[in-house]
């Protein structure tokens, strides 16, 4: 099974739990796709997406609340992911995903 499909992300951030849905696929050793977000203005696209199995990552462009790029580094385990999400310069928080 691949990393290919809709994702629904929770982040677990000091001010609260944030929704990330994304449609990814890998492509020619890359992972694309775009993204969307409850209450915050993002780019669409995902932006260096990697895959290697069942390791992934990736950036997002957020411009609202607060302009920053967003990485996310996730394990893939069949339906479900975990791993971190750095934005910019805010630490580091952890990430749980399903596949919906």
């Amino acid at each position: 099974m691949s990393a290919d499909g809709s994702w629904e992300f929770t982040i677990d951030s000091p001010i609260g739990k944030q929704s990330l849905w994304v449609d990814m696929k890998a492509e020619e050793g890359k992972l694309v796709g775009t993204c969307r977000a409850n209450g915050q203005v993002i780019d669409p696209d995902i932006i260096d997406g990697k895959i290697d199995g069942d390791l992934l990552s990736f950036k997002v462009k957020s411009h609202k609340p607060v302009p920053l790029k967003m990485t996310l580094t996730l394990t893939r385990n069949g339906d479900s992911m975990t791993g971190k999400a750095k934005p910019g310069m805010f630490g580091t928080f952890p990430v749980t995903g399903k596949r919906v």
